[in-house]
């Protein structure tokens, strides 16, 4: 039997495959470097472990995102994620909901407005 050692980056690539559905190598070619380190790092070493599932892991990085005011296509592209991996717009429309708690209602709007943004092109499993 012969066994795959995957490096950093490749790992990274796969798991950007299962959270959008396509690998994101356009992040190396619109940020060079530092997308390598992004693919490196981020998905590679963090979103790839087992601690929780990629579902998990989108959730919480919608919620980091909304508290720290993250640009809309950061936020779309997450929430993009989260539902392609089951997480439903309810779902998101709830952590939106929770954020306003902590984060503030400026924040939790643009969350709404970058929600409501998918609502036409971005289809739940099973849709």
């Amino acid at each position: 039997m012969e066994v795959i050692i995957l490096k950093k980056i490749d790992k990274g690539l796969l798991t950007t495959y299962k959270i959008w559905g396509c690998v994101r190598s356009d992040l190396i070619e619109e940020y060079g470097e530092l997308g390598e380190c992004i693919l490196d790092f981020a998905f590679g070493s963090i979103y790839s472990r087992e601690g929780l599932s990629l579902r998990d892991r989108e959730i919480v990085t919608i919620s980091f995102l909304i508290a720290q005011g993250s640009p809309f296509t950061q936020l779309q592209n997450h929430m993009k994620g989260a539902i392609n991996l089951g997480v439903t717009k309810e779902e998101i429309m709830e952590i939106i909901l929770q954020s306003s708690m902590y984060n503030g209602f400026p924040k939790a709007i643009m969350a709404l407005k970058v929600l409501k943004s998918l609502s036409e092109d971005t289809k739940e499993p099973g849709e």
